[in-house]
């Protein structure tokens, strides 16, 4: 069975590099649709990690990145924040460090 990983990201910035990298290394990517709760998504669909990016919702995105992790995410998965020069290997690093 494939680790999953959940990517949130928007249009504007599409993470679809990271999310080709994780594909070719046997990660299961998914990515909410627009009907879908991310905080659903994030407690029931048994993560490995959750990977933000962190122009996700502007100035708002440290306090929906908190709530996340505080409120939500299962104390196992990891929660990634990323920008759009982070490097795809430092991602599955931090994914697989301790898995």
């Amino acid at each position: 069975m494939k680790s999953k990983v959940l990517i949130l990201d928007n249009k504007i910035y599409p993470l679809s590099r990271v999310s080709n990298f994780l594909k070719q290394k046997k990660f299961e990517v998914l990515k909410p649709t627009e009907t879908q709760s991310v905080f659903n998504l994030c407690s029931q669909a048994n993560l490995e990690a959750v990977i933000v990016d962190l122009r996700l919702f502007g100035e708002k995105s440290s306090f929906f990145i908190q709530n996340l992790k505080e409120n939500v995410l299962p104390e196992h998965v990891k929660l990634i924040t990323i920008s759009g020069q982070t490097p795809t290997h430092h991602i599955l690093d931090k994914i697989t460090l301790n898995s």
